[in-house]
C-alpha cells in the first residue's frame, strides 16, 4: 500500500515538474507543449483495489499536418514579400508623375519647339543642346537604377544562399543527435529540428521527407538532395557571365545549375525579380530611348543646319536596342558647336519646319509602337506600380493565411500559461491528497503495530 502511494506522490510530481517546464520554455521559438501521461497500474492480486498509478511517457503535442502546410504558405508569402520589397524600393526610384523621365522628355520636346520660333538664334539652340543632355542622363541614370537595384536582389540571393547553408547546417547536426539519442529523451531536439525546417521554409521551397527513426532529408529544386540525414550538400554561388549568381548544386548526380528550378521562398522572389522583372523593366526603356533618338534622328539627318550643310544625328546612333537608355548620349560635334542643330528642311535662312517637327514628335507615335514618347513612360511606370501592388496583395493573402496556421499551431501544439497554471494547481492538488493518504495509512499502520504489542 505504502508503495503504491509512493508511486502516486512521484507521478504527481512528475506531472508538477512537466508543466513547469512547459511554462519555463513558453517564450521559447519552436518548443512543443509535453503532456505526461499516467496510466493506471494492474492489481497486484484480486483482492486489492489497484495498483496505482504509473508515468507511461511524456508526449509532445505535435501538429505535422499544421507544421506541413505553414511549410507551403510561408515561402510563398516570402516570395511575394520580396518582390513587394525590392519593388517599392525601385518604384520611389523612378520618381513622381511629371517630375522625371516624362518631365526631361516633355522639356527636350518643347526646347525644339522653341527653337522653332527663332531657328537663327544661338541661344534657342544651346538650350537644345542642354535639354538633350539632360534627356540622355535622365535615360542613363534611370538604366542605372534599374541596374543597381537588379544588384542589390542578387546581394540578397547571395546572403540568403548563406543563411539557407548555414540553417541546412544546422538541421544535418541535428539530424546526427537524434540518431544517437534516446527517442524516449529527443524531444528537444524533434523541437528544434522542426523550428529549423521552418526557417529554411522562408528562404526557398522544400520537400521534406521524415524517416521512422525521426531524421528528415530535405531537397530543393526538382528534387536535389539538401539535407540527407547528417549529410550536407551545400548549395554554392558561381557567377555568370554578367556577373550574377548562379546557384549550383552537389546534390545531384553531377554539379548542376538549379537556378531556374528554385520559384519560392524569398531566394525565389529574389530571383524573380532579378532575372524576370527588372530586365523586362530594362528592355522597355531600352525601347522608349532607341525610338526617341531614331525617331528624332530620322528628322534631323534629313534637313540642312544652320550653315546650310547636311545635317547630322542629334543624339549619337545606336547599334542595338538593347543597352539604348544607359549609352544614350548627345552627338559630341553638336554638343561642340550648336551650330550644326537642324531646323530646316532646306538651306533657306531661318526655315524652322524640322524644328517645329521634331517639337510635334511628342505628340506622335513612336517608330515600333502606338504609344507617345510620354506615354512609353508612364506605361512601364504603371507596370512597375501593378507588379508591386501584385505581389503586396498576394504576400497579405499568404501572411494572413500562414497567421491562421500558426494560431491553429499555438492552440495544439504552443504553451499556454493559463493551461499550465491549470496543470499545475491539479498536480499538486494530486500530490497533497495523496500526501495526506500516505500519512493517513502511516497512523494507521503505527496504530496496529502499537496494539500488536
Amino acid at each position: 500500500m505504502l508503495g503504491r502511494t509512493v508511486r502516486a506522490l512521484d507521478a504527481q510530481r512528475y506531472g508538477l515538474d512537466v508543466a513547469g517546464q512547459n511554462i519555463a520554455n513558453v517564450n521559447t521559438p519552436g518548443y512543443v507543449r509535453r503532456s505526461a501521461v499516467l496510466v493506471e497500474g494492474p492489481p497486484p492480486d484480486p483482492l486489492t483495489p489497484g495498483g496505482g498509478v504509473d508515468v507511461q511517457a511524456v508526449i509532445a503535442s505535435r501538429a505535422p499536418l499544421v507544421e506541413g502546410r505553414l511549410r507551403y504558405e510561408q515561402p510563398l508569402a516570402s516570395s511575394h514579400g520580396a518582390i513587394a520589397d525590392q519593388l517599392a524600393v525601385l518604384e520611389s526610384g523612378l520618381g513622381q508623375a511629371g517630375n522625371s523621365l516624362d518631365d526631361a522628355l516633355a522639356d527636350f520636346y518643347n526646347t525644339y519647339a522653341q527653337l522653332g520660333q527663332s531657328p537663327t538664334s544661338s541661344t534657342a539652340r544651346q538650350q537644345v543642346v542642354v535639354q538633350a543632355q539632360s534627356l540622355t542622363r535622365a535615360f542613363n541614370d534611370m538604366a542605372a537604377r534599374l541596374e543597381s537595384q537588379r544588384r542589390s536582389a542578387d546581394a540578397g540571393i547571395r546572403a540568403d544562399v548563406g543563411q539557407l547553408n548555414a540553417l541546412a547546417g544546422q538541421l544535418a547536426s541535428i539530424n546526427r543527435q537524434i540518431g544517437s539519442t534516446d527517442p524516449n529523451n529527443a524531444q528537444g531536439l524533434y523541437d528544434q529540428q522542426t523550428y529549423v525546417v521552418a526557417q529554411m521554409s522562408t528562404l526557398v521551397d522544400l520537400n521534406v521527407v521524415s524517416r521512422g527513426d525521426g531524421v528528415v532529408d530535405v531537397s530543393i529544386g526538382n528534387g536535389r538532395a539538401l539535407v540527407i540525414g547528417d549529410q550536407l550538400y551545400d548549395v554554392s554561388v558561381s557567377a555568370n557571365g554578367a556577373g550574377y549568381a548562379n546557384l549550383m548544386t552537389d546534390g545531384a548526380a553531377v554539379t548542376t545549375d538549379i537556378t531556374s528550378e528554385i520559384s519560392s521562398g524569398r531566394i525565389g522572389g529574389l530571383l524573380r525579380v532579378r532575372d524576370t522583372l527588372i530586365p523586362s523593366y530594362s528592355s522597355r526603356l531600352d525601347e522608349l530611348a532607341n525610338a526617341v533618338a531614331t525617331d528624332v534622328n530620322a528628322v534631323t539627318t534629313t534637313g540642312y543646319d544652320r550653315n546650310g550643310a547636311p545635317g547630322v544625328p542629334l543624339f549619337t546612333p545606336l547599334a542595338t536596342v538593347a543597352g539604348s537608355a544607359r549609352l544614350l548620349a548627345v552627338n559630341p560635334s553638336v554638343v561642340s558647336d550648336n551650330s550644326l542643330i537642324v531646323t530646316s528642311s532646306t538651306t533657306a535662312v531661318g526655315n524652322n519646319d524640322l524644328a517645329l517637327a521634331i517639337g510635334r514628335l511628342q505628340d506622335a507615335a513612336m517608330t515600333g509602337s502606338t504609344a507617345k514618347p510620354v506615354e512609353g513612360w508612364s506605361d512601364l511606370v504603371y507596370s512597375v506600380a501593378t507588379d508591386s501592388a501584385t505581389a503586396k496583395e498576394a504576400r497579405t493573402a499568404h501572411e494572413q493565411v500562414t497567421h491562421q496556421l500558426k494560431n491553429l499551431w499555438d492552440q495544439i501544439s504552443g504553451v499556454s500559461i493559463d493551461e499550465e497554471a491549470a496543470s499545475l494547481m491539479r498536480f499538486q492538488s494530486a500530490y497533497e491528497a495523496n500526501a495526506r493518504f500516505f500519512q493517513v495509512v502511516d497512523e494507521t499502520l503505527a496504530l496496529l503495530l502499537q496494539l500488536g504489542r
